[in-house]
């Protein structure tokens, strides 16, 4: 299986603190390169923070940008999302609610997708809840069901930043981690938030953080105490092709766009 990860594109109706102003006109760029590549692509996943100001016109816009890409699309929400205006715009629009798979198994060829909500309303830190470790428990118990690939905001492993880490705690993410531990098969864990890509590794799980297109971050050191800085545009996205051999390769996929503004330099949290 062959896919694309996107995460944090943070479309809103107003310009945002540490959010390219042109945002729109990149993922417009971006969902136009999937498309290009679409046929040699399975589905779609993004994780969380499709909005940032949780308004029912940013999810709309984010619904018809998606629905060109004409392949699956799988969401969960992130902080920026509310969680409760994606939950009132899930119910009120079936394209949105079908690609929304929290607290939902979605088989597929060789592997399958689990979608959590990580997400508390207000805050920038998450918690995995009751519901999705039993799920977690449940499917990572399967044998032979194929490589098991969890879609969530909220990266588990921390990239070892101290203000990285310092928005991006999760509350639960040892317990899901030591589940993950007595589990036989593979498991891979995509996700979003912390405004840079990275992976990390932990109890035999991989997993891929894929950044942001729009609200790209960085610092002097790629761990420690450096502060964060607002870098602009990510110009690529993640494509993961997983076989039933175990392999498991990650691309960036660069698209092409020349970055225009941004609304302001800085932006505190995720």
């Amino acid at each position: 299986m062959r896919f694309a990860h996107l995460s944090d594109l943070h479309l809103s109706q107003t310009p945002v603190d540490g959010v390219l102003a042109d945002a729109d006109t990149i993922v417009t760029h971006l969902v136009h390169d999937v498309c290009r590549i679409r046929e040699g692509l399975d589905f779609v996943v993004v994780s969380g923070d499709m909005t940032d100001d949780a308004d029912a016109t940013s999810f709309r816009r984010f619904e018809a940008l998606f629905a060109q890409i004409n392949l699956p699309v799988y969401i969960v929400p992130g902080n920026h999302d509310g969680p409760a205006g994606y939950r009132a715009y899930c119910s009120g629009s079936g394209q949105f609610s079908d690609w929304d798979i929290t607290n939902r198994v979605v088989p597929l060829s060789g592997l399958r997708l689990l979608g959590i909500d990580t997400c508390i309303e207000g805050e920038t830190t998450g918690r995995i809840d009751a519901e999705a470790l039993r799920l977690v428990a449940q499917e990572s118990a399967r044998r032979d069901a194929g490589t098991l690939v969890v879609v969530m905001h909220h990266p588990p492993i921390s990239p070892g930043m101290r203000d990285f880490d310092a928005v991006a705690r999760l509350d639960g993410s040892g317990k899901m981690l030591g589940i993950l531990q007595r589990a036989d098969g593979r498991q891979i864990i995509l996700s979003g938030h912390v405004h840079r890509p990275y992976q990390g590794f932990c109890h035999g799980a991989a997993c891929f953080v894929t950044g942001s297109p729009t609200s790209a971050h960085t610092s002097e050191l790629p761990f420690g105490a450096s502060p964060i800085r607002f870098e602009g545009l990510q110009d690529y996205y993640h494509v993961h092709e997983v076989d039933d051999a175990g392999r498991h390769v990650v691309t960036p996929q660069h698209f092409q766009y020349a970055p225009q503004t941004f609304s302001h330099p800085e932006r505190p949290e995720t």
